[in-house]
């Protein structure tokens, strides 16, 4: 019997940050669900027909959880099959990198390591390619939400609060209020505008299209917030640009983490990144990612 394919849910969240040079447009985020709990995904595989019960797989993913960060804190990389590889990486503390050779005379590796993280890299060989653009044909995406973030006062105190639209409203609403315009002066100045009648027109928008140029886009930073357990945070930037971020709050610099692939968080962070390209920075993005129900589920902002 074939197996019903369950569609991946996409929302998009409006770009909020001022000069930057998304604002305005809508970028896509995973509608994630509720996080599986292992007793809940242990039985999600006895379901899907295996021949132990419950409890002996729950025990068997139990041990899965004791011994894989055993071996990685050893710097064994493990290996879960066609799923991927398990492997440490080291975040440099902030302004700790080693100078030069004579500095590592009796050094303290305590000084400079700032944490140890566990990454996950998907398997990306031909036959079980997880990777991103190959993963994506696993999935049937299906566009639901808006995704905003909104100020409202409960018993007196202000909070930030998330709210859904569905997509096919927000354009049926977009389609209602379209109504011609029958003023020909509105033709005439949108017209004017565009045109360079006395060159002050085309003098601003020469300047302004050179200051993009020498500008680098502030990165996107994603995942789910807030979050219950854990939240798979994901950060993109312009082509060509390199992303560094930080999780203490501070803002990055080439110094910090070098972002290569999504990582996870299972406690309230501040994560800030930036994007360098041919030498030059983007403004510093910052989202704080909270865990519990009663978090802001915010756009990222620039600084």
């Amino acid at each position: 019997m074939a197996v019903e394919k369950i569609a991946l849910g996409i929302n998009l969240r409006k770009n909020k940050i001022s000069g930057s040079a998304g604002y305005g447009k809508y970028y896509p985020e995973v509608d994630t669900q509720k996080t599986l709990s292992l007793r809940g995904f242990a039985q999600h595989m006895v379901d899907h027909g295996s021949i132990y019960g419950r409890s002996i797989v729950e025990g068997v993913l139990l041990q899965i959880t004791d011994c894989l960060p055993e071996l990685v804190a050893q710097g064994v990389p493990v290996q879960l099959g066609s799923l991927g590889t398990f492997y440490p990486t080291a975040e440099v503390a902030k302004d700790a990198a080693v100078l030069n050779i004579a500095a590592m005379d009796g050094l303290n590796p305590n000084d400079i390591v700032k944490a140890i993280h566990i990454r996950f890299l998907p398997d990306s060989t031909k036959l079980d390619n997880l990777c991103g653009p190959q993963f994506k044909n696993r999935c049937s995406l299906e566009l639901r939400n808006i995704i905003d973030t909104q100020e409202v006062t409960i018993d007196g105190k202000k909070k930030k609060v998330q709210t859904l639209k569905p997509i096919a409203t927000a354009v049926a609403e977009w389609k209602g209020s379209l109504t011609p315009d029958p003023s020909p002066t509105g033709e005439g100045s949108q017209s004017g505008s565009g045109s360079n009648t006395n060159g002050t027109n085309s003098g601003s928008e020469n300047s302004g299209s050179q200051s993009q140029q020498n500008s680098v886009a502030a990165p996107t930073i994603s995942g789910v917030n807030p979050f219950e357990e854990t939240s798979q945070v994901s950060i993109s930037g312009p082509d060509g640009a390199t992303i560094y971020y930080s999780e203490n709050g501070d803002d990055p610099d080439a110094n910090d983490t070098l972002y290569t692939q999504p990582f996870t968080i299972d406690e309230t962070t501040t994560i800030k990144a930036i994007a360098i390209k041919d030498g030059v920075s983007s403004q510093v993005t910052t989202k704080v990612f909270t865990k519990g129900t009663g978090g802001s589920g915010g756009f990222e902002t620039g600084s």
